[in-house]
C-alpha cells in the first residue's frame, strides 16, 4: 500500500523548487514568502502569534525574522498592550513583494490543478483541510507522547 502523505511531500518539494526559484528575484525564499504574506495581511500581529499562522516551529520564527528584517521586508516594536510581547510590521517593501508573491502561488495552484473540475478542487481542498486539522492534532500528541517517555525514561 502507498503513503498517502508520500504524493503530498513530492507535490511540496516541487512546489518549494519552483517557489526557490520564482521568489528569489524578489529576494524572497521559500522560508520567508509565507511570512510576508501573513504580515501584509495582519500587520502588528504578534511575534508569538506567527508559528500558529503560519504552521513552523517557534524556533524558527526568530531567524526567518531576523533575515526579513535585515533585507527591510519588516520592523518589529515592542507591543504597546503588552510590553513583553513584539509586534511584526511589513514595510513598503514587504507591500510591494505582496502581489508578486500572490501572483506566484495563485500560478502554481492554477497550472497544478488545472486538470481538476471545480467540484473536484472544492473535494480536494475539503479532504487536504481535514488532512492538516488531523495531523496537526497528531501532531500534539507526538509532543504529549515524547515528553512522557522522557519524563519516565
Amino acid at each position: 500500500m502507498e503513503l498517502t502523505c508520500k504524493w503530498i511531500t513530492l507535490a511540496n518539494r516541487y512546489y518549494y523548487m519552483y517557489l526557490a526559484k520564482a521568489l528569489a528575484p524578489y529576494g524572497i525564499n521559500t522560508s520567508q514568502y509565507l511570512f510576508i504574506a501573513v504580515l501584509c495581511r495582519e500587520p502588528g500581529i504578534t511575534q508569538d502569534k506567527l508559528p500558529e499562522r503560519i504552521g513552523i516551529n517557534k524556533s524558527n520564527v526568530t531567524r526567518v525574522l531576523a533575515q526579513l528584517e535585515e533585507a527591510g521586508f519588516i520592523r518589529r516594536e515592542s507591543n504597546p498592550q503588552d510590553k513583553r510581547t513584539t509586534t511584526v510590521h511589513p514595510t513598503q517593501r514587504a507591500y510591494e513583494a505582496y502581489p508578486h508573491i500572490m501572483k506566484v502561488v495563485a500560478e502554481w495552484d492554477a497550472a497544478t490543478t488545472s486538470m481538476f473540475s471545480e467540484e473536484e478542487k472544492q473535494t480536494l481542498q475539503a479532504l487536504l483541510r481535514r488532512l492538516a486539522q488531523s495531523a496537526r492534532e497528531y501532531r500534539g500528541q507526538g509532543e504529549a507522547r515524547t515528553s512522557g517517555e522522557v519524563e519516565e525514561g
